[in-house]
């Protein structure tokens, strides 16, 4: 600072213009012809002590005027002609610094032109702009310190600073003016830390007057700007061939490089005829090839299974390189070669696609480059992650690295590397399972593929530099970019080494690293560094994913959401957040995480075990866990949080964020902390119903979809142990059997009073949701049915893991349900279960109206003709006698004694059990010693000394004509008992007549 000088500070540059309009929407000479206004002139002027005149241009497109507005008494202004302002000043008397100013105006804008004249005094005084620079860390060949001076002055340059500051030749000043402008040279900044230094400028008649301008460096540069990776190189396709194409949309339209155009696609008007040829030829071509990318279209056609062929260049044969099956998935597919060859064509054979046809929007060939970088990196990192440095890395090899490299290796080297960071930047990513070779295998809706989250986030066109080690030959690694709460999403694939992309929509990034085994394979390291292009941030860390084996406690949680960053799309800020257990995948937006009081309260980690445990019990249920348990299987579960809707899909299941008083209680907010799940039954039962609708396929079919799934839902409720089982009564299903008899996929449908026809014969789609039913089926009926057998095999213990059998012959080709055709699906599951249990199951689904025939259209989540002729009847009852032991009559059995007003399913105990067949009659085999006896008033019975019973029916020559599991019980009008007799029904299937 200037010692024995006026304090006051002048802000003098000589070569600015002020621009009063916004000079960087268009030029001047735009403005001028658009009529907008336009008025530049000059900062600031200064004169010595002698004053003088000067010549000030003035630009401006209307008339203009100018008036001292002070400093009068020494300072005068004209108009010398429109485009020149003349100044002039006087003799200055004052030893110090004075000032004026001058106003230049037209008619629309206004302009001040400050004035400044040195006196006698010694002065040097840099601008108030050149005081502190900031210096990006790539340096400025061209940085200007703007000064006022009215004597000679030195440069003096700190001896540690020379090194990287440079003073230029000192450009020519107006002879007039007491102020200067010199010119420096900043060196880039090679350290990974700011750094700063004072220039000074000292009067060379009196060392103790001086002024000074402070150079503060930014840290090198981690601007990825400089790093441009060898790109591969796409081989040309000079010529196709296929066998079966739509008029207008042969093979040619699957290189014609225009995506989303018109595809190639087999022959509309009917299936594919497979197996579909896709020849591509490559003409003269001497790269080999070592992978495919396969972009399938929006709909129809998608792949399934292919063989995969190549004639290499001089050959007349194809070589059989592999078989595929991409299971009619939909995106863009890559297929990697272990043994690139030079193609002269390559072949497709597809045996299967989407919907039975054959498409394609795109099919890619590349041939991989090599990086060079990639060598050099290793001999400073351990490994191409660049994440580590080897122990012996020296400074000369750290500094032979490109920049954004070099800056790399320093911040690790001097562990300035952002700490709070490296959890998400670097981090080992694990292989999970193909969700949909395992939903197929297994039968069930497809698990997620976002198993890897990453916490780093992008916004739409920002490029990132990804870099990647241990990917495995031949296995195919990418990222993808999702930008709401489910899975659909952008990829981009990995390679070893440096990779540069960028994403067209904004969202977070998950690593898609999946094998059909993943058991054996290596972790692959993948690395985010910090990077910026110019003074943007990208590849950002988000702190927006929190996973339970890694940052275990609700504290941590906290922390991450707290600082939880959004990306930018369409317009406005989100903010999605991952929660990550053992099993389950949540996402959410970071509004419902911070703003609900449930999880201001709980936190994250009891709700997530408690969603661990509902996987794992439904695993076990569906024995899922045989392969789960050893990791050959080991996909999570995901949930998202829409607002609105509870449902299942593939890929993910939905608990609605939004007010859950409209949906009796099912929704995120209520399902996630077993402090609030465990409150009623309800909000245990919803996250059981719609994980069941992911595992139910294998004992599904119409008429069973809002119903077999609920063997799950009741199942979480029996393993948390707080509420009873749910569904209709015994008695309930007596009236479907026999009041009149009605099949299985006719419960609850309207009937004629007088007819009994059903009405009407056959459903609507409106009707899907009427008359109680819904989606076409008495849902609260059907369930008992499940759950009468997982009672008696499971619960009690008679014929243990029958129920897994149930399932895991489900999944096989003698038991698999034919889903098109839900009454054979319905006889077959028939089977099914008296192969698992081993046992006649006549008189269990006879109950429960599987032998009636039926022929009517029924809507549930589609259409379906159901028909179950005697014929297949007869088939399937045949069957069931190749079992020589009988099943006891388990169609009683309950799980709930009755209880008048036992509302809420208690458990135990309910509205709709029974006095009779309660589990533990069956348990013990009880025998009947007591003489039962009934009496009879109209049509209501009333049983007495019957509790050693399971039962008691209406027998009427020799048939069954009702059934009940109540003391006293009334038989509608629509059931023929005239002349029936009643008979108490032991649990080991022995019927006693009473005494009436």
């Amino acid at each position: 600072m200037l010692l024995d000088k006026v304090k006051h500070i002048l802000c003098i540059s000589l070569i600015l213009l002020v621009g009063v309009t916004t000079l960087y929407a268009c030029k001047s000479d735009d403005k001028e012809l658009q009529g907008e206004p336009v008025l530049q002139v000059q900062k600031s002027i200064g004169f010595k002590k002698e004053g003088g005149e000067v010549a000030v241009p003035v630009k401006s497109n209307r008339e203009w005027n100018a008036s001292v507005t002070e400093g009068k008494e020494w300072l005068t202004a004209r108009k010398a002609s429109d485009t020149e302002l003349t100044v002039s000043a006087t003799s200055s008397p004052e030893k110090g610094v004075r000032e004026g100013n001058i106003t230049i105006a037209n008619n629309a804008l206004t302009a001040k032109l400050r004035v400044v004249q040195t006196g006698g005094d010694l002065i040097i005084e840099v601008a108030e702009e050149s005081r502190v620079i900031q210096v990006a860390g790539t340096g400025n060949d061209h940085l200007e310190v703007n000064l006022l001076s009215n004597t000679d002055y030195e440069v003096v340059i700190p001896e540690e600073a020379k090194d990287w500051i440079t003073e230029k030749e000192v450009p020519d000043t107006r002879a007039d003016l007491a102020s200067s402008t010199r010119i420096f040279s900043i060196a880039s900044n090679p350290l990974t830390t700011e750094r700063n230094a004072t220039i000074k400028f000292v009067s060379k008649e009196n060392t103790n007057i001086y002024d000074q301008s402070e150079i503060k460096q930014q840290k090198k540069s981690s601007d990825i700007s400089g790093v441009n990776p060898e790109k591969d190189i796409k081989l040309k396709v000079t010529g196709g061939y296929d066998t079966d194409h739509q008029p207008g949309q042969d093979i040619s339209k699957s290189y014609d490089g225009q995506f989303g155009g018109t595809c190639y696609h087999s022959t509309w008007s009917q299936s594919a005829k497979f197996p579909v040829t896709l020849e591509y030829q490559f003409d003269q071509n001497q790269l080999t090839l070592d992978y495919i990318l396969y972009h399938s279209r929006n709909g129809n056609g998608n792949f399934g299974a292919f063989e995969l062929y190549i004639k290499p260049q001089g050959s007349t044969d194809f070589i059989h390189i592999q078989d595929y099956d991409f299971k009619g998935a939909g995106g863009s597919h890559r297929i990697l070669l272990n043994d690139p060859v030079v193609p002269a064509a390559v072949q497709f054979k597809v045996k299967s696609g989407l919907n039975d046809f054959v498409s394609c929007d795109e099919m890619e060939f590349f041939h991989a480059a090599e990086n060079p970088l990639d060598e050099q990196l290793i001999t400073v990192f351990t490994d191409r992650s660049c994440s580590e440095l080897l122990p012996d890395a020296s400074d000369e090899a750290i500094n032979r690295l490109p920049a954004f490299f070099n800056v790399l290796a320093k911040s690790l080297q001097s562990n300035t590397y952002p700490e709070a960071e490296k959890r998400f930047r670097i981090q080992s990513y694990q292989a999970y399972s193909v969700p949909e070779y395992w939903g197929d295998k297994l039968r069930t809706n497809y698990y997620s593929p976002l198993c890897n989250p990453t916490g780093i986030i992008t916004n739409a066109g920002e490029e990132m530099v990804v870099l990647a080690d241990g990917i495995p030959q031949g296995e195919s690694i990418s990222l993808r970019c999702c930008s709401d709460l489910g899975p659909d999403g952008e990829e981009r694939f990995l390679k070893n080494g440096i990779n540069k992309f960028s994403f067209s929509r904004a969202g977070n990034l998950f690593v898609i690293y999946q094998k059909l085994d993943p058991r054996g394979m290596p972790a692959v390291k993948i690395h985010f560094p910090p990077q910026y292009v110019e003074t943007t941030e990208h590849a950002r860390v988000g702190f927006n994913v929190w996973d339970l084996t890694v940052d275990k406690t609700d504290d941590l949680f906290r922390e991450y959401i707290r600082k939880a960053k959004s990306v930018t799309l369409d317009g406005s800020d989100k903010c999605v957040f991952v929660l990550k257990g053992r099993k389950i995948l949540f996402t959410a937006l970071k509004d419902l995480l911070q703003n609900q009081d449930n999880f201001k309260q709980y936190g994250v980690v009891r709700g997530m075990e408690r969603w661990d445990n509902l996987i794992d019990w439904e695993q076990e249920l569906a024995a899922i866990d045989t392969y789960s348990n050893t990791g050959e299987f080991n996909s999570l579960m995901h949930v998202t949080t829409f607002t609105d809707g509870l449902y299942a899909t593939n890929y993910y299941i939905n608990m609605a964020a939004g007010d859950v008083s409209t949906k009796d209680g099912w929704g995120f907010k209520n399902n996630f902390d077993p402090r609030d799940m465990d409150k009623n039954q309800d909000n245990e039962w919803g996250p059981g119903h719609e994980l069941g609708h992911m595992h139910q396929g294998a004992i599904n079919w119409p008429s069973t979809t809002e119903s077999s799934n609920n063997l799950f839902s009741n199942y979480v409720v029996y393993k948390i142990n707080q509420w009873g089982s749910r569904g209709s009564s015994i008695g309930t299903l007596a009236t479907y059997r026999y009041a009149p008899p009605t099949p299985w996929s006719r419960f609850m449908h309207p009937r004629d009073p007088n007819t009994l026809a059903f009405t009407p014969q056959d459903m609507t789609s409106d009707d899907a949701n009427k008359y109680g039913l819904y989606q076409g089926e008495a849902s609260e009926m059907h369930m008992r049915l499940n759950q009468q057998l997982w009672t008696y095999f499971e619960r009690i213990g008679k014929k243990p893991n029958t129920i897994r059998k149930i399932f895991e012959q489900g999944r096989t080709p003698e038991f698999w349900l034919p889903f098109n055709d839900p009454g054979a699906a319905q006889l077959m599951y028939a089977r099914n279960v008296a192969k698992a249990a081993n046992m006649d199951m006549t008189e269990f689904f006879d109950v429960w109206g599987f032998f009636i025939p039926v022929s009517f259209k029924l809507y549930a989540y589609g259409s379906f003709s159901y028909t179950v002729t005697q014929d297949m009847i007869n088939q399937t009852l045949a069957y069931m006698k190749t079992f020589p032991t009988k099943c006891p009559p388990i169609e009683y059995i309950e799980d709930r004694r009755y209880q008048a007003g036992a509302g809420g399913n208690q458990k135990g105990i309910s509205e709709d059990g029974g006095d009779v067949g309660y589990f533990e009659t069956f348990q013990n085999n009880v025998k009947i010693t007591k003489t039962v006896s009934y009496t009879v008033s109209g049509r209501t019975y009333t049983v007495t000394n019957g509790e050693q019973a399971v039962a008691f029916e209406l027998i009427k020559d020799g048939k069954k004509v009702w059934f009940a599991n109540r003391f006293v019980f009334t038989v509608p009008a629509g059931a023929d008992i005239e002349g029936a007799e009643l008979y108490a029904v032991q649990a080991d299937g022995q019927r006693i007549k009473a005494n009436k």
